[in-house]
C-alpha cells in the first residue's frame, strides 16, 4: 500500500558482559617516584596515574554495589536490583540488554573490586582528588592513598590496600612499595609517608607472627587433647578388656571346682 512504512527487524538484544577496570601498573608508579626523587614534576605522567586510581575506584564501588543487590548496565550504567538467585535475568529496556546474574557477577570475580576496609580511604581520595589543582597536590594523594592497609583504622592491617589499586599478589606489592625511590628532592610529605608505611609494615608482620604462634598454640591445645581422649580411651578399652578376662577366668575356676 502506497505510503506505508515497513517495520524494521528488531533490534537484536545484547548480552555484553560487563568490563573492568584494571589495577594501576607498577611500571607507572615506579616512574612517577623516580621523577619525583629527581625533583622532576611529570603532570602527565602524575594524571596518568592518578585519574587511573579515580576509575578503579569508581568500578570498586560500582562492583560492590552489584555484590549488594544493585547491578549496573554496562552500557548506560542505568542501575538494576537483583534479587542474587543466579539464574535472575538483569535487564536493561534502554538498551536492550539482558544477562544473568551469575554471568554478571563472574564478570567482577577474583579481580580485587571488593576493597574491604578500604571505604573511608577511597571516598577521601576521590573526594580530594577532583578539586586538587597542583601536580604535587595531586602526588601526595596518590602516595598517601597507595600507602594504606586494609581495616587500618580499625588497627587491623590485614594487608596493603594497594593490592586493589596496584597490579601484582600481596607481597610483591608490599616489596614493589619498599623499593620505591626517593631522595633529597622528595617532598617532606612523601618522606613522612614513608616511614609510616614501614611502621606499618612492621606492624603488620608482627601482628601475623602472633597470629601464627596463636594459632600454633591452639593447634598443640588440640593435638594435647586429642592424645589424652586417646589414651583414657586406650585406658578404658584395657580395663575393660581385664574385667572380661578376669570374669572368664573366674568361670573357669568355678567349672573346675
Amino acid at each position: 500500500m502506497a505510503g506505508s512504512v515497513e517495520a524494521g527487524p528488531m533490534t537484536k538484544v545484547r548480552h555484553d558482559r560487563p568490563t573492568w577496570a584494571g589495577r594501576v601498573p607498577r611500571h607507572k608508579i615506579a616512574e612517577l617516584y623516580k621523577k619525583e626523587a629527581l625533583g622532576i614534576c611529570e603532570e602527565v605522567l602524575i594524571d596518568d596515574v592518578g585519574i587511573g586510581l579515580l576509575v578503579r575506584i569508581e568500578h570498586i564501588f560500582r562492583a560492590r554495589k552489584a555484590n549488594s543487590g544493585l547491578a549496573s548496565c554496562p552500557l548506560c550504567q542505568r542501575e538494576i536490583p537483583h534479587d542474587f538467585d543466579p539464574a535472575f535475568q538483569l535487564r536493561c529496556e534502554s538498551c536492550n540488554w539482558e544477562l544473568t546474574w551469575t554471568e554478571y557477577q563472574k564478570s567482577f570475580q577474583g579481580k580485587h573490586l571488593i576493597a574491604s576496609g578500604m571505604t573511608a580511604f577511597l571516598k577521601e581520595y576521590v573526594k580530594k582528588y577532583k578539586v586538587a589543582r597542583s601536580p604535587q597536590e595531586k602526588l601526595i594523594l596518590i602516595d598517601t592513598l597507595i600507602h594504606r592497609y586494609h581495616w587500618e583504622l580499625e588497627g587491623g592491617l590485614t594487608g596493603p590496600g594497594a593490592r586493589d589499586l596496584i597490579a601484582g599478589k600481596p607481597n610483591e606489592v608490599i616489596d614493589f612499595l619498599n623499593q620505591l625511590s626517593y631522595g633529597t628532592s622528595s617532598s617532606p610529605e612523601i618522606l613522612a609517608t614513608r616511614q609510616e608505611w614501614l611502621d606499618k609494615v612492621r606492624k603488620s608482620r608482627a601482628q601475623y607472627a602472633d597470629a601464627v604462634k596463636e594459632r600454633e598454640l591452639k593447634d598443640e591445645k588440640k593435638r594435647q587433647k586429642a592424645e589424652e581422649k586417646n589414651r583414657r580411651r586406650t585406658l578404658k578399652a584395657k580395663a575393660r578388656q581385664a574385667g572380661r578376662a578376669g570374669r572368664s577366668n573366674a568361670g573357669e575356676v568355678r567349672d573346675g571346682t
